[in-house]
């Protein structure tokens, strides 16, 4: 016995006499392939820009935490240049200090580099300290600072024993 091949498909003329109760499904439309690679584009283009804010705010976050210790060690800063300076010979520039043996501060992690020059902007004889802020020894920010000799210093250097006068 010879197996009958049946054919699947319906002929054009079954297919084309609508079955009783049926409606004929309406024809579906896809996306094309542009408006895909147009949406994926918009989409890319909205990614990127948003990474980038967040890369922007981890940098602000990061500037506000240095700016929050330097306001912290400050004081220390002034107090150690202004030390530095009073101790110097009068005419000599004082002393400098590298990144490699920085000046330890009482902030753990954080220590301070200076580079002396004089300062030919004010009219007392005075000094510019370029000074930067280091954590772990690497510099975070770098500061400028004007400092001249205290006036008890300069007191005492005259022989007046540093009192101010009243």
């Amino acid at each position: 016995m010879t197996p009958v091949m049946t054919n699947p498909r319906p002929s054009s003329a079954a297919r084309a006499t609508p079955t009783p109760g049926l409606r004929e499904a309406p024809a579906q439309g896809g996306f094309s392939f542009i408006e895909v690679l147009m949406a994926m584009s918009v989409l890319v283009v909205g990614s990127v820009s948003v990474l980038g804010l967040f890369s922007i705010g981890v940098n602000r976050m990061v500037d506000r935490r240095v700016e929050a210790r330097l306001a912290e060690v400050r004081p220390e800063i002034d107090s150690i240049l202004q030390a530095r300076v009073d101790l110097a010979r009068p005419g000599d520039l004082p002393k400098g200090v590298t990144r490699e043996d920085p000046i330890l501060l009482s902030r753990r992690g954080y220590g301070l580099s200076v580079l002396w020059r004089s300062n030919p902007f004010q009219q007392a004889p005075g000094y510019l300290a370029h000074a930067e802020l280091l954590f772990r020894g690497k510099p975070v920010r770098r500061l400028i600072i004007p400092i001249r000799r205290s006036y008890v210093y300069l007191k005492e250097l005259e022989g007046g024993g540093g009192k101010k006068p009243n």
